[in-house]
């Protein structure tokens, strides 16, 4: 067998191995983008529901026959839900619009900018909406107590006390896991994509 033989062969095994290479550095990738395209849905799912939070709101009144009696406390109370409940309802749509732009097959610098933004704006959303929640909640009582009973007994402060512990837990919840987890989990899968991709 002569040298010029050999070279070829050499070349072909090593245009094989390359493209093998290659095939399995997508398959990897593939297999990379799936994880994090599952936590994105699932972001994607949440955000979707609570699109529909003002229907199921509605429904529980209905349910529950809540009776709102017109008077200033209720006017005063719906003053104060109203622009709370339609402002976090406008960004809750807006947060749905920019996690379907999220295409995984965009660079993995434009898909970690675009999570980054997308994490940035959920963040400063949510923290937004712990800080205007005691003002709609509060606004919402007005509009359905017709009459306030001003004794200060640990009777009568149970169920506001038990609502802070509620509202105060969820914010904690809603920061250390659901927020900063899910993100974090999520970026390291990029991270995993792009440390491939670098290779």
């Amino acid at each position: 067998m002569e040298l010029s033989e050999l070279q070829n062969i050499w070349q072909d095994y090593d245009k094989k191995i390359s493209q093998n290479t290659r095939l399995n550095k997508e398959i990897l990738r593939l297999m990379l983008i799936s994880k994090p395209r599952r936590r994105l849905n699932w972001i994607k799912i949440i955000a979707g529901l609570r699109i529909f939070s003002p229907l199921v709101f509605v429904t529980v009144l209905l349910v529950l026959d809540v009776h709102f009696q017109i008077s200033l406390s209720f006017y005063i109370g719906l003053a104060m839900f109203l622009p709370v409940i339609t402002i976090t309802y406008i960004w809750d749509i807006k947060y749905f619009i920019l996690i379907r732009k999220i295409d995984f097959s965009m660079p993995v610098l434009t898909l970690k900018k675009e999570i980054a933004q997308l994490e940035k704006y959920k963040i400063k959303k949510t923290r937004i909406r712990y800080m205007l929640g005691p003002f709609a909640m509060a606004g919402f009582l007005m509009m359905i107590i017709h009459k306030i009973n001003f004794s200060l007994n640990f009777i009568s402060m149970l169920p506001l006390l038990l609502m802070i512990l509620v509202f105060l837990s969820s914010m904690y919840v809603t920061f250390k896991y659901s927020i900063y987890e899910r993100f974090k989990r999520l970026n390291k899968d990029i991270y995993d994509i792009e440390r491939l991709e670098k290779e």
